[in-house]
């Protein structure tokens, strides 16, 4: 059984329905969110905040824009 309190997902849009914040079923599943942002060419925000917390200049969670980030955020 899932334990949200404990899910680490570091998605801060509550809002969105494919959050796995935000399901009783999906409440330990990012695959909803993998899903659409594979269906867009994007890449989670997960993937973003692995790198810098701080997403606060992004406009885009595409591939190239995770490896623009990366690139400039790097340690």
């Amino acid at each position: 059984m899932c334990n949200k309190t404990e899910h680490f997902c570091t998605c801060r849009d509550r809002e969105c329905p494919n959050n796995p914040n935000n399901s009783d079923l999906n409440c330990c599943s990012c695959d909803a969110c993998v899903a659409k942002n594979l269906a867009l060419g994007e890449i989670p925000s997960c993937f973003f905040r692995k790198i810098k917390d701080d997403l606060s200049g992004l406009s885009e969670f595409t591939v190239e824009s995770f490896v623009k980030f990366w690139t400039e955020n790097r340690k």
